[in-house]
């Protein structure tokens, strides 16, 4: 579940905050029904995600195999579009008040339409094609799992939407020169965001060659632009709601009319909850970005090897310490030095599994349980315990042993035999 939350709200929130800006600049003034613009923006937007679904599906079903021949052409409309309409908003800052009347405005509709189907065509295909991975090998079609899973992709496209929503409120309420330049920095970093993509897949694709300082930089901006570049996003937006509740929380202006001094109140107020309710999403989208992708980033530890006897003819170990149905790990010292690490474990029908603390895809990086599992800490693939013993996929190396009388022996030349794999 915190998986597919933390993916989808880190593929989806960039663009639902990049339709809530263009709600935010582009609206008019006074807002009467349901204007013609924003019907053209969500239909944009709607036009982006169809187009991402049709895109994920064809790569799911193997149709494309060539991703570039769609992501370059993508990029290159997505940089346009976002330079349009931070062009056009920049020239629009020198109306007296919000809106987009004029052919200047009707160039910035047309530029965040064309900048919010690409910017949905982009997100949606990675986002999407984790439904592929809601049921896992072996599991049942529904299971507490696999809902938790579709919980979790649900819930996060609803908190993104949410974010976006109270953002496009609270920001309607501050002062607008402030939330006009804020917004246009968004824009800014929003248009780098994609020409930096572009440039990596050019640079991939070695459609262009960059070197030298060129490609340190990029390299760079790869690695510590794009972590952070969610966050400062959204941060942006801080700043001209602060100015606002720095307001909100001050003293009503004295009104002749009581009447008109309860309404000035009674507008403070819904700021002050708009703006607070969009910093508690904030707080949310941090927390998910952070403690939680730290928390799925986390690499398990594996257990400290158990006691055994070792004797002329090998590993002893008693089959009571493999009663529990657990994974045990065991650690034998070959004659050159090198740390040889077994697992065993009893599975289901009274059959034990043994093998190598090593497969033949990952090698030596080991094994740990969680749910009921066998993990490969490398690959994090979940292996069925029902098939430790057996070759092939990420299934530990099997090797040799027999059980007597209450006791497991894993020969002496087995383990030796086993030291080059851990060498």
């Amino acid at each position: 579940m915190l998986e597919r939350f933390v993916s989808v709200v880190g593929g989806a929130t960039l663009p639902f905050l990049l339709y809530a800006a263009a709600a935010v600049i582009l609206a008019p003034a006074l807002i009467e029904g349901w204007p013609r613009s924003s019907r053209w923006r969500l239909a944009g937007a709607l036009v982006g995600t169809a187009g991402g679904i049709i895109f994920a599906a064809l790569r799911a079903l193997a149709i494309i195999h060539d991703r570039t021949g769609v992501t370059v052409p993508t990029l290159i409309v997505c940089v346009l579009a976002d330079a349009a309409l931070l062009t056009s908003v920049l020239l629009l800052a020198r109306r007296p008040r919000w809106g987009a009347e004029g052919r200047l405005g009707a160039v910035a509709q047309v530029a965040a339409c064309t900048a919010l189907a690409a910017a949905f065509f982009r997100a949606v295909p990675e986002v999407v094609l984790q439904l592929a991975a809601f049921i896992e090998p072996g599991e049942e079609v529904v299971s507490s799992t696999m809902l938790l899973r579709v919980l979790g992709f649900v819930g996060a496209w609803a908190c993104v939407a949410i974010l976006s929503f109270l953002y496009y409120r609270a920001a309607r309420r501050a002062p607008v020169v402030l939330t006009r330049a804020s917004l246009a920095v968004f824009l800014t970093v929003v248009t780098a965001v994609h020409l930096l993509q572009l440039l990596r897949v050019l640079n991939g694709t070695q459609r262009i060659r960059i070197t030298g300082t060129g490609f340190r930089l990029l390299s760079w901006a790869a690695n510590n632009f794009e972590g952070a570049i969610l966050l400062t996003a959204a941060a942006i937006w801080l700043v001209p709601l602060a100015v606002e509740l720095a307001r909100a929380l001050g003293r009503a202006p004295a009104q002749a009319n009581p009447a008109r001094l309860r309404a000035v109140r009674a507008e403070r107020r819904r700021s002050r909850r708009w703006v607070l309710a969009s910093a508690g999403a904030f707080t949310l989208l941090v927390l998910t970005r952070t403690v939680a992708v730290a928390k799925l980033n986390e690499v398990p530890t594996l257990s400290e090897p158990e006691p055994y006897e070792l004797a002329a003819s090998g590993a002893l170990i008693p089959t009571s310490l493999l009663a529990d149905g657990h994974l045990h790990r065991f650690s034998y010292e070959a004659t050159n030095g090198t740390q040889v690490r077994w697992i065993a474990l009893l599975k289901n029908g009274g059959a034990y599994g043994v093998g190598l603390d090593a497969c033949e895809s990952c090698g030596p990086s080991g094994y740990y349980e969680s749910d009921g599992k066998v993990i490969c800490k490398r690959c994090d693939v979940a292996i069925n315990p029902a098939t430790v013993g057996f070759k092939g996929g990420c299934n530990p190396i099997p090797i040799e042993y027999t059980v007597e009388d209450g006791t497991m022996l894993i020969p002496t030349e087995v383990l030796e035999a086993s030291a080059e794999v851990f060498a």
